[in-house]
């Protein structure tokens, strides 16, 4: 592998995480008696000092991990175990009263004998603490979560939250009305991706206060980066309605989940995408109710597919607002998914309205045909209307959504999370570009797309499906992408590759800090989870560490081939 810059401070890093990670692996495998009465009890463990929530121990092999937020005070914790008023840890025999606090200082890492009073030996633990980020904690019925881990449908409508910020206050504690899973081939993995509802809005992590939330379980990419700096980066760059994320640990039911990326949800709303919620204005038309009906297949000759809810009435003005995104053929074909295919042989399914109607449907395919029909014409127009694509579409935010795909060679760049979304026209009748979703398969992590950092990538598919290869085959779009990446979109990588400070109150930091701020927590995650070299291509990383160094160098060459194509804004 070449050379990947900053690779004592990694080392260093690195060493320290690696250390936890050893002394833990080589711990679970040391034999000990008693193991029979430690598979019967449970290491609960709480910080009154910071919060009331409590964690639990997890059982690994011959012993148990105990994951500790990073943001509680190691010199406050309270230990309990079943069937023990009083336990000493390790060696030390520190002692540890039901209901006391005590201290873990110095205990975090290596494996550690619980005895009681008598010196009996209740088991053996290994104590990790994540970095200092949020800690989300959720308690919802056992019985239910499991049906809801087996099912994306399943639907957990009651429960119980609370948000630890990194200082240690409280960012919300209260009711969840909602916990779903989600995803499409992420949900099929052992580490379930979520979507939270919370009973009231809450600006999680200092975000945009908001009653839902995504948690993003980032399972192939091992880094656990990929998703949050491109979205960090869009937001830099000056999308529009670019969305925030923050890292966090996670609990549910005191269990240790891993180490997740909460993220705002795509969704129309005036902290999310503010346009027309052409929704709420359907639930008002007459004829109205709150079912839906079922989802219809049909299809007409300028859109062979589709799919909507007939029993849905209209109101006055089905112009917008709507969310789509450009889907994968085969899964609006064998899916339920609302949305059409059109005669070009585009597939996009609507997310907002949720239950379309058949007009609102056909309206939204018309328009994403015109579009469709100008970008194929040698002349940039629609031949049925004469209209230029600059006139239905906004090309500064499709060409922001270009350079982010070219420069993360992004494996869905043909379809599954290409968003787009459109006011009434009464507002503006212009469809946008994003904002940028799902990158976990991207940055040289996907064999079939491939590894190399220095290749063309929109190009590589010339094919009418890919509206990204259309627009660059007009030259006024391609010029307005060199003047964007010149302008904005390299000013934000100069901040990540750590060639100028980041200014104040901007999310977007060195790739060297985003390393630093997760660190711990990775190691935690991997602890729990393993590393799922599986699903990702063997150079993309065997570790965190490994999987971190070969991000960073990709991203590094990856900018300097970019800047090749579009200069690199010495002009």
């Amino acid at each position: 592998m070449a050379d990947d810059g900053g690779k004592g401070m990694r080392f260093r890093e690195g060493k320290r995480i690696g250390v936890v990670v050893l002394a833990a692996a080589l711990f679970l495998l040391l034999p000990f008696s008693g193991a029979k009465a430690l598979k019967e009890r449970t290491l609960r463990a709480s910080c009154p000092s910071v919060c009331g929530e409590t964690v639990v121990s997890r059982t690994a092999r011959d012993g148990m991990i105990l994951s500790l937020p990073g943001t509680w005070n190691l010199a406050e914790v309270v230990l309990e175990i079943d069937d023990a008023e009083e336990i000493y840890l390790g060696d030390a025999q520190t002692p540890f009263r039901r209901g006391e606090a005590g201290d873990l200082t110095g205990k975090t890492g290596t494996g550690l004998a619980i005895r009681n009073r008598d010196g009996m030996t209740l088991g053996h633990v290994t104590i990790l603490q994540g970095s200092r980020l949020p800690a989300l904690f959720l308690t919802v019925d056992a019985d239910e979560l499991k049906a809801a881990g087996r099912d994306k449908d399943r639907r957990i409508d009651r429960g119980h939250a609370c948000w630890l910020e990194t200082d240690g206050s409280v960012g919300y504690d209260g009711e969840i009305t909602q916990l779903k899973g989600r995803g499409n081939n992420t949900f099929r993995y052992m580490k379930k991706p979520w979507q939270v509802k919370l009973a009231e809005k809450a600006p999680l992590g200092g975000m945009e206060a908001a009653k839902t939330w995504v948690l993003l379980a980032n399972w192939c990419d091992i880094s656990l980066l990929r998703n949050q700096i491109v979205m960090d980066v869009s937001r830099a760059a000056g999308l529009r309605n670019a969305l925030e994320c923050r890292q966090a640990d996670v609990w549910i039911n005191g269990a240790y989940q891993g180490l997740y990326l909460v993220s705002e949800k795509i969704q129309v709303g005036k902290e999310r995408i503010p346009i027309t919620n052409l929704e709420k204005a359907t639930e008002k038309a007459e004829g109205w109710t709150e079912d839906p009906g079922k989802l219809v297949k049909g299809g007409t000759k300028e859109l062979p597919l589709t799919r909507s809810y007939p029993a849905v009435p209209d109101p006055e003005d089905i112009t917008g607002g709507y969310i789509a995104t450009i889907e994968k053929t085969h899964r609006l074909r064998d899916y339920l998914l609302a949305g059409f295919r059109t005669e070009e042989g585009l597939s996009v399914q609507i997310k907002e309205p949720t239950n379309p109607s058949p007009a609102q449907t056909e309206y939204l395919g018309g328009v994403v045909r015109r579009i469709h029909r100008a970008l194929m014409a040698g002349d940039g127009r629609d031949p049925e209307t004469g209209k230029a694509f600059s006139e239905l579409l906004d090309t500064e935010s499709f060409a922001l959504r270009a350079l982010t795909e070219e420069w993360c060679k992004n494996y869905d760049l043909l379809g599954g999370s290409q968003f787009f979304y459109k006011d009434s026209d009464a507002a503006d009748p212009r469809v946008y570009a994003g904002p940028a979703w799902d990158y976990d398969l991207s940055f040289g992590n996907m064999k079939d797309r491939g590894y190399s950092p220095e290749a063309p990538y929109i190009a590589q598919f010339p094919k009418n499906g890919n509206l990204y290869w259309l627009l660059e085959k007009h030259a006024d779009f391609t010029d307005l992408e060199g003047k964007l990446w010149r302008e904005r979109f390299r000013p934000a990588l100069a901040v990540l590759l750590g060639e100028r400070e980041e200014m104040p109150g901007e999310s977007l930091c060195p790739l060297d800090a985003y390393y630093a701020q997760i660190a711990d927590s990775a190691a935690m995650n991997t602890a729990r989870w393993g590393v799922n070299s599986a699903a990702t291509g063997p150079y993309s990383g065997e570790s965190f560490d490994h999987a971190f160094s070969y991000l960073k160098n990709w991203i590094t060459k990856r900018t300097a081939w970019m800047d090749a194509r579009f200069g690199d804004g010495e002009e």
